[in-house]
């Protein structure tokens, strides 16, 4: 199934995922909606964050990729206010 991620620094040497910290973990969130993501990314920016780009990408790349760096990630479900 495709997500959609946060990336930051798209494309670049200095690219990263964007994650949430909670309880000492840090969660990689995929959205199964890109408008979700995109609202997402808006709140971010909001809050003076750097630009996000939003990434379509296959679930079992994201789960893998979480796995070899030591993160949670988790699907976040269409229309889920993530604030």
């Amino acid at each position: 199934m495709r997500v959609y991620i946060l990336l930051f620094n798209a494309g670049t040497d200095n690219e990263g995922i964007h994650s949430l910290q909670a309880n000492g973990r840090n969660t990689v969130l995929m959205f199964e909606d890109e408008d979700d993501a995109l609202r997402f990314g808006l709140m971010l920016e909001a809050q003076d964050f750097p630009s996000p780009t939003v990434e379509a990408i296959e679930e079992e790349d994201v789960t893998e990729f979480c796995q070899g760096a030591g993160l949670d990630c988790k699907l976040v479900p269409t229309g889920t206010l993530v604030t």
